[in-house]
């Protein structure tokens, strides 16, 4: 029986799950659907398939095949069905089953049958759109630079999933430490942000590759910090090695222990357990408010919380930290854009398949928006409800965007299950501007770029978040 997750996602642009706590500096990622859109999945935590009844895809021969057909015909009808471009951007749908179909059934294992399916999706050029089988990590899917599937771990729904607190992201195109959390196993071992990473888990830590189209240089940052995100990732108490070099170049190894969450994981339908964070901090009379998903419960209150909270201490400005968040329910955007809108106000338009809805925020009666001067932080790794709300709010001059452009993933998605276990996501909307600019493949572009460098990384500064407290009060 096949289930689809109601609603649409707009989803985790996958920057890792697994108990990533933002900061003012630095926010994490992701999540999943309502009356929105959705990004790039999160670091996918398998679902264990049933064997009994079940036919079970990794038993040899007939059985095998049989199961990797049922899963190849669901996963291509479903996008030829339901994907809301009818004409798939002019790919021929048929003559890719033609080639992808025979090779993706005489694969040798698994992950290159996952791999082959997800090779013919990304022909379509979509974000939102991916395969994962059951029991399989997204490392398999995205490790393509080594041309080889990664081994994985396979870890149960429930098992508490941590990291060893650590941010890598692609500075001047090396692999590098940009937060390190307070009090984690990364700090007591010394790292420091500003050290490059050159391998985790025994494996070398490149910018991906990929086989089938060149990738905007947003989209190798993302992949990298998605990448480093998964392998930093995993049971709690478990340890990974990473190997890096210090401010003054030298090689080091160290054993790192995967911490647990601060807080206890929630279960968005058929999305991975995500770890909810919100942080506040005050510079001078100017807020500071990071989140690392878009979910409704329990982060829209707490930032509808803070938000109100600042403008009844008489706060002059209010900073969105939005980096690293790749997204969730896209319907969350319009409740804290109404935080700070006094008119009602279009953030743009959803296009599905057949027909439109405009985003539209309107300001409850009686409701006091905050009324000083707001700034959204946007990076790379900033995809899905992200790049809406920033977007919607830059176009409607209520925001002033600083950072680096962001991925652009702006899909609207809903994921489904496929035979054996399986998910595929799949996406059913596309979403444009007020203006009518598709951000999907374009990202949102920042009013006011910041080029962050190594060199101020090792000098302990944020280069965004300090741009953006001077334009808040007024000093650029």
């Amino acid at each position: 029986m096949r289930r689809s997750q109601p609603g649409f996602l707009l989803c985790l642009a996958a920057i890792g799950c697994a108990g990533r706590s933002p900061s003012p500096q630095t926010p994490s990622p992701t999540s999943a659907t309502d009356a929105a859109e959705s990004m790039a999945p999160p670091p996918f935590v398998p679902v264990v398939a049933e064997k009994n009844g079940a036919l079970d895809a990794t038993h040899p021969g007939p059985v095998r095949a049989k199961v990797r057909k049922s899963i190849f015909d669901a996963a291509w009808t479903a996008v030829r069905d339901k994907d809301f471009d009818r004409k798939l951007g002019g790919l021929d749908w048929n003559a890719e089953r033609e080639k992808y179909e025979p090779l993706a059934l005489a694969a040798p294992d698994e992950p290159t049958f996952y791999r082959l399916l997800n090779q013919m999706m990304a022909g379509l050029g979509q974000s939102h759109l991916e395969v994962h089988g059951p029991g399989e990590s997204r490392e398999a899917i995205l490790d393509e630079s080594r041309g080889k599937p990664a081994k994985t771990e396979v870890v149960e729904i429930g098992m508490g999933m941590g990291d060893p607190g650590i941010t890598v992201r692609s500075i001047e195109d090396k692999p590098t430490i940009t937060r390190v959390r307070p009090q984690s196993s990364g700090e007591m071992a010394g790292l420091r942000p500003g050290y490059l990473v050159t391998h985790i888990g025994g494996h070398a830590l490149d910018l991906p590759l990929a086989k089938d189209r060149a990738l905007r240089p947003v989209e190798q940052k993302f992949r990298l910090r998605r990448l480093a995100t998964e392998r930093l990732s995993g049971p709690v108490g478990t340890g990974v090695t990473v190997r890096y070099l210090d401010g003054k170049n030298l090689a080091h190894e160290t054993l790192l222990t995967r911490d647990p969450p601060k807080r206890a994981a929630v279960q968005a339908l058929l999305m991975p357990p995500l770890v909810p964070e919100v942080h506040t901090a005050n510079a001078g009379t100017v807020g500071i408010i990071a989140f690392n998903f878009f979910l409704l419960d329990p982060i829209l209150g707490e930032v509808q919380r803070a938000i109100d909270s600042f403008r009844q201490s008489g706060a002059k400005a209010i900073i969105l930290d939005l980096r690293g968040n790749p997204g969730g329910f896209g319907g969350m955007a319009i409740p804290i854009a109404a935080k700070f809108l006094a008119k009602s106000t279009s953030l743009g338009a959803i296009k599905f398949r057949d027909f439109s809805n405009n985003l539209q925020v309107v300001p409850p009666l009686g409701s006091k928006p905050f009324e000083g001067k707001l700034v959204i932080l946007i990076d790379e790794g900033s995809a899905s409800t992200s790049e809406i709300l920033a977007a919607g709010l830059q176009e409607a001059k209520r925001a002033i965007v600083v950072g680096g452009t962001s991925v652009g993933a702006a899909l609207g998605s809903t994921i489904e299950e496929l035979p054996s276990g399986a998910l595929i996501q799949i996406p059913v909307a596309g979403f444009v501007t007020p203006k009518g600019i598709s951000v999907e493949g374009r990202g949102v572009q920042p009013d006011r770029w910041v080029v962050e460098t190594r060199v101020a990384l090792l000098a302990g500064e944020d280069q965004v978040l300090e741009a953006a407290v001077e334009i808040a009060q007024g000093k650029k």
